[in-house]
């Protein structure tokens, strides 16, 4: 079955975009991040840019390769997480890179390719650290960056180097009782507040650090170098792969709406990591920010049985399930063991019979149970299957609004159960 476009990842299944910072230039948002590929660990060589009109967020388009290491001229390095900035009409690309340098490119259009890549420098000697954010504020242009630690200080009007006398370190920190501050950092601002987004470890319990950064903190203050308070979490992606770790993403504003972007792992692994998306509630006069919870929806305000198309659109997996990639280009939930499973955000159901097909494999036969909210209207054998195969059931629901769960009721430890693509039809 096809992808849902705008659904969660609502980039293609194939694209492993993680660290993202949406930025709105014109009438469409831009979306600059790092660049994982399958099988692999955290980011690679390159960066790609996509790009989506404000008239319809589920059509991205990829502009294809904006910057590579080949463009870095003191490093091969893994390029790490980017920001982008237009100033006075040039964009200009922040990078880092994993041996701890970070630099500034500049293109013409907002897709890039940028070029004329040259260090950040303070009092004339390379910086480092990881992560850059950077954020422009009437005459001044602010710069973050740094790991555990973070550091902010204003650029000059070479974009290249940094004011010494601005220079602050340890804005925010995974010190005892500070913020759990990990990496990751964006400077934006709500209202007239400056505000950090960040990956944290912050739990409550003293020191208030050291849990899995997979949750996006916010903190707030009044002036660009704070102090800065913590207020709390926009989005913990915890669930949405057995080994999630990290998070890291930003959130921005179109006129009323806002969004948080972030991402997730998937591969059961720290890395293969897609971009997702979620509305938010902001209240721009306090200044607080209403935590989201993952979901299936992405960009899609409702959900109905026919956008369910893949296990990929889950946005939580437990019992060990999770999907993964196969050299055919499927994208299929593994891992389906006894009492395995995933689980999809509400879903609008109108009374009725329906058919649902699924592909799938097994090496045994597999129970499986399908749950709309707290019902099972699916209580299934399927046979075995060494190739893939596609069976249909047929079932009945009232009108209803509700999580949809596909969960193993009994499955052999060599069963090999997978499933690759879902299918909704209604068969009245």
């Amino acid at each position: 079955m096809p992808q849902t476009p705008g659904l969660n990842p609502f980039l293609p299944f194939s694209v492993y975009v993680a660290d993202g910072e949406p930025k709105l230039f014109g009438d469409r948002i831009y979306l600059y991040g790092s660049y994982d590929r399958f099988g692999e660990g955290y980011c690679s060589d390159c960066y790609h840019v996509f790009s989506a009109p404000l008239n319809d967020l589920t059509a991205w388009t990829d502009h294809g390769v904006s910057f590579t290491v080949h463009d870095v001229p003191w490093s091969d390095a893994t390029l790490y997480a980017p920001d982008v900035l237009c100033h006075r009409g040039t964009y200009y690309l922040f990078f880092c890179l994993s041996d701890g340098t970070e630099g500034v490119a500049e293109s013409a259009v907002p897709e890039g390719p940028f070029r004329n890549a040259r260090q950040i420098t303070l009092d004339g000697v390379p910086i480092t650290g990881i992560d850059p954010s950077v954020l422009e504020d009437g005459d001044r242009i602010y710069y973050t960056w740094g790991q555990f630690h973070l550091s902010m200080g204003e650029l000059n009007d070479d974009l290249c180097s940094l004011k010494p006398e601005t220079v602050h370190r340890d804005v925010l920190s995974n010190s005892p009782a500070r913020e759990g501050f990990h990496e990751g950092s964006s400077l934006r601002k709500i209202g007239e507040r400056f505000c950090l987004v960040y990956a944290s470890e912050y739990k409550e319990e003293y020191p208030n650090s050291g849990s899995r950064p997979t949750k996006l903190d916010y903190a707030i203050s009044d002036a660009p170098y704070g102090p800065y308070r913590r207020r709390g979490t926009i989005i913990d992606n915890t669930g949405c792969d057995p080994s999630s770790w990290n998070n890291h993403g930003s959130i921005l504003q179109w006129g009323d709406t806002w969004f948080v972007f972030y991402h997730a792992s998937s591969n059961n692994c720290q890395a293969s990591r897609r971009g997702r998306v979620e509305y938010l509630e902001v209240d721009e006069e306090r200044c607080t920010i209403q935590e989201a919870k993952p979901t299936t929806n992405g960009f899609c305000r409702s959900l109905r049985p026919e956008h369910i198309t893949s296990p990929v659109h889950a946005f939580r997996f437990f019992g060990g399930a999770y999907v993964t990639e196969d050299v055919a280009g499927r994208f299929p939930a593994v891992g389906l063991n006894t009492d395995a499973g995933f689980e999809f955000s509400a879903v609008q159901f109108d009374a009725g019979r329906f058919a649902l097909s699924l592909d799938y494999k097994a090496n045994t036969s597999v129970e499986l149970k399908v749950l709309i909210g707290e019902s099972c209207v699916i209580d299934t054998s399927l046979a075995p299957s060494v190739d893939w195969t596609d069976s249909t059931v047929q079932f009945e629901t009232e009108t209803v609004h509700a999580p949809l769960r596909f969960e193993v009721a009994r499955a052999d430890l060599d069963s090999g159960f997978m499933i690759n693509s879902i299918h909704f039809e209604a068969s009245n």
